[in-house]
C-alpha cells in the first residue's frame, strides 16, 4: 500500500463511517479495485480510530457533561445502594448506563463471531448483499410511518414535545440492548453502522437528535473494544505505520466535515434518501463481481 492510497482509502473511511453508506463496505470494494487481495483488516480498524477522533471532537460538551456526572457520582454511596433510582434521578448517567448496557450484546457478537466476520472481509458479493441490506434497513423510519407498526407494538408511544430536551429523550432501558444488537450485526462489512442504529432508533420512535447522540457515542466503546482485539497485530503488519498515520488523519478530517453533514441531513428528516444509493451500489458491486 502507498501512502496516496493509504490516504484516499482515509478518505472513503472518513466520508462513509458516519454518512449511513457503510464504511466497510466501501474499504473492501476500494481494496479489491486498489488490488491489494491481503484482507487489511487491522488497517481497516486504524482508520476507524481516526474517525473516533471525530466522534471525540464533535460531541466534546456531551462526553465531557457524561464524564463529569460518571465521576462526581463515584464517591455518592446512594449510587451503591440504589443504583436504579440515581440513574433516573440523572440524565447524564440513565445516558451512561445506556450506553453500557447497548455495548454488552455488541461486545458479546465481536468476541465469539471475530473470526467469521473478518472472514468476509474478502467477500465482495456477500458485501454487496450487505449493502442492499443497509439500503433496506434505511427504509425502516418511513416503513413505520406507513404501517400499523404502533398497534402490532403497543408499547411505541408518540415522542412528548415535553421530553425533547431531556439527554434520553424517549430513549428506554429496553431499547439499549435492541440497538447494541444492531450495532453488532454491522460488524458485517456492508452493513452500515450508523444507518442501522440511527434507522432503528427512529422506528422506536427516538427523537433523531437523541437517535445520533447516543448512536455516535455508542460507537466509542465498540471503536476501542476493536482496537483492543488488534493491538496484538501492531508488530506483524506490512504496512509501514507512518502510512497508517497519514490514513488516520485523513479519516478524522473528513470523518468531522461528514459528520456534521449527517446531523443537517438527519434534522430535516432525508435520513432514508441514502438508502437509494446503498442498493445501487450494491447491485452495481454485485453484478461486477458475478461478471468476473
Amino acid at each position: 500500500m502507498t501512502f496516496l492510497e493509504a490516504i484516499l482509502l482515509g478518505i472513503l473511511q472518513g466520508l462513509t463511517e458516519f454518512l449511513p453508506v457503510s464504511s466497510s463496505g466501501h474499504l473492501v470494494l476500494a481494496q479489491q479495485f486498489l488490488g491489494l487481495k491481503e484482507p487489511l483488516v487491522f488497517f481497516d480498524v486504524m482508520l476507524h480510530v481516526g474517525t473516533l477522533a471525530a466522534v471525540l471532537v464533535a460531541y466534546r460538551d456531551a462526553i465531557g457533561r457524561l464524564a463529569i456526572a460518571g465521576l462526581s457520582s463515584l464517591g455518592d454511596s446512594q449510587l451503591w445502594r440504589r443504583p436504579r433510582t440515581t440513574f433516573n434521578a440523572s440524565p447524564e448517567l440513565k445516558f451512561i448506563y445506556l450506553i453500557l448496557l447497548g455495548s454488552i450484546p455488541t461486545g458479546v457478537i465481536a468476541v465469539l463471531f471475530k473470526t467469521q466476520l473478518e472472514s468476509f472481509f474478502e467477500e465482495t458479493r456477500l458485501v454487496s448483499v450487505m449493502l442492499i441490506l443497509t439500503g433496506a434497513i434505511l427504509q425502516l423510519p418511513r416503513l413505520r410511518k406507513r404501517v400499523g407498526w404502533v398497534f402490532l407494538l403497543g408499547c411505541f408511544r408518540k415522542p412528548r414535545e415535553t421530553q425533547l430536551n431531556s439527554p434520553t429523550g424517549q430513549l428506554k432501558a429496553w431499547h439499549a440492548p435492541l440497538i447494541g444488537i444492531a450495532q453488532g450485526c454491522a460488524i458485517t462489512p456492508g452493513i452500515s453502522r450508523s444507518g442501522t442504529t440511527i434507522s432503528l432508533a427512529l422506528f422506536l420512535e427516538i427523537p433523531a437528535k437523541t437517535a445520533a447522540e447516543y448512536s455516535f457515542l455508542l460507537s466509542i466503546p465498540a471503536i476501542l473494544g476493536a482496537v483492543a482485539l488488534k493491538v496484538r497485530d501492531v508488530g506483524d503488519t506490512t504496512i509501514p505505520l507512518y502510512i497508517v498515520g497519514g490514513g488516520m488523519l485523513a479519516s478524522f478530517i473528513v470523518g468531522y466535515i461528514a459528520l456534521r453533514f449527517l446531523l443537517v441531513v438527519l434534522n430535516r428528516g432525508k435520513f432514508s434518501l441514502f438508502s437509494y444509493y446503498c442498493i445501487a451500489l450494491g447491485v452495481i458491486s454485485l453484478l461486477i463481481a458475478l461478471i468476473q
